[in-house]
């Protein structure tokens, strides 16, 4: 792949629809489609089967759509999304205990990630593997008792590294190789963390959270380190910090570079994670609910900014609206003047209803520009390696079904 050319044939796709993906439509209240075809809406709108509305989530638009402007929309995202997979190596060598008390998720991570390692570790005479973020270190363990690997596991949790050394005393397959745990703070500022890094080293970092990604890459470059695999994720924490985007010198010289904000940030890290129809049913039922106090709170209440409701219980959700209100009204503190059937009357209105089915649609477009967000900031990573004399690719490792953040940054120091 191109790097250079996909990143700039992406940013060139995002900008024209800029003002849909870096706005929630429920924040565009009382015009949330302004910006959104209408034609495509109405297309849209005709999949009322919930199962048809789940394989649109998951990017499976062939025979749905209609519109041909919206089918042209759906196929360039499916172009410019399309990643290489990670090689094919000899499976993870487990055993019937490697993964006891492992949540499916985890196990398929490593069962994916490990023989990637190992190559990569074998190949280029690696001295150890830096675990960035470990936790209580199921990879590093894995790596160390089925390999076996030498590893450093690296956090700043000391209770998740008491647990990780604990479990590792009772599994260890060698008790003279054993995961290397250590507290430290993984910022590229952190001259203790930069200290660690050797230019024989290789360093991993699964689902590096926010800016950790970021501290990851350029410590590591900074250390002249051999081979760096990072899997990035909640990107919605990197709105809150300035240069942890466009860090590549090309996507800065880009015309107009993706600069995206903390709603398109938190697009990119949505979990398209694999859902029934009872899980989608339940989750258009939130919504109507939720846009339906949204619009009662500012047209009645003069609160025109959105306010945060926490978690409800799923059960209010099987309730009248007037329940469900009521109880919100109760957990924001705020007087609720109208009787319970003002709230049901304010909930039924037909083009209040209407509206709120056309924004469920409308979503629907919003959320296929996600994961073309995502693989935005991951060119931008990987190409600021290339700037720094790796070569770099990204590789998509996991089934993203099981794993939604399955897209790796993989680097290796030219010669």
């Amino acid at each position: 792949m191109d790097l250079k050319k996909r990143l700039k044939d992406i940013a060139e796709f995002l900008k024209p629809y800029q003002k849909i993906w870096e706005n929630e439509i429920m924040l565009m209240y009382p015009d949330p489609l302004a910006d959104y075809p209408a034609e495509w809406i109405e297309d849209l709108i005709r999949l009322k089967d919930t199962d048809d509305q789940i394989r649109l989530e998951r990017r499976d638009f062939k025979g749905l759509i209609q519109n041909l402007s919206l089918l042209d929309f759906y196929e360039r995202i499916e172009e410019l999304c399309q990643i290489d997979h990670s090689p094919q190596l000899p499976d993870f060598p487990e055993t019937p205990f490697s993964f006891l008390y492992v949540i499916p998720k985890k196990q398929h991570e490593i069962k994916k990630l490990a023989p990637i390692i190992n190559d990569f570790y074998v190949k280029n005479h690696i001295s150890s593997v830096v675990d960035i973020g470990g936790g209580i270190g199921l990879l590093a363990q894995s790596l160390v008792n089925h390999y076996p690997l030498k590893v450093i596991s690296l956090d700043m949790d000391h209770e998740l590294q008491a647990t990780g050394k604990n479990r590792h005393e009772k599994n260890a397959k060698d008790k003279s190789n054993k995961v290397d745990y250590q507290l430290i703070k993984i910022d590229e500022g952190n001259k203790e963390f930069q200290d660690l890094l050797r230019p024989q080293m290789m360093s991993v970092g699964l689902h590096t959270c926010g800016p950790l990604a970021i501290h990851q890459i350029k410590a590591s470059q900074e250390s002249g380190i051999k081979g760096i695999l990072n899997f990035g994720c909640c990107y919605h924490k990197l709105a809150k910090g300035k240069n942890w985007q466009n860090i590549s010198r090309f996507a800065q010289s880009l015309e107009s570079p993706i600069e995206q904000n903390v709603y398109s940030l938190t697009l990119a890290s949505r979990a398209h994670r694999k859902m029934n129809k009872k899980d989608y049913d339940f989750k258009l039922r939130v919504k109507l609910y939720r846009y339906a106090i949204h619009f009662l709170l500012i047209d009645e209440y003069a609160q025109d900014k959105l306010i945060s409701l926490g978690n409800t219980a799923e059960k209010i959700y099987n309730e009248s609206f007037a329940v469900y209100a009521q109880e919100q009204f109760q957990r924001i503190k705020l007087h609720c003047h109208h009787s319970p059937d003002e709230l049901n009357s304010y909930f039924a209105n037909e083009k209040r209803i209407k509206l709120i089915h056309d924004m469920l649609a409308a979503g629907l477009i919003r959320n296929a520009l996600g994961r073309l967000l995502e693989i935005y900031l991951l060119l931008d990573r990987a190409i600021y390696l290339e700037e720094q004399g790796y070569e770099a690719k990204l590789m998509e490792c996991f089934d993203e079904s099981i794993s939604p953040r399955n897209i790796g940054v993989q680097a290796q120091l030219k010669n």
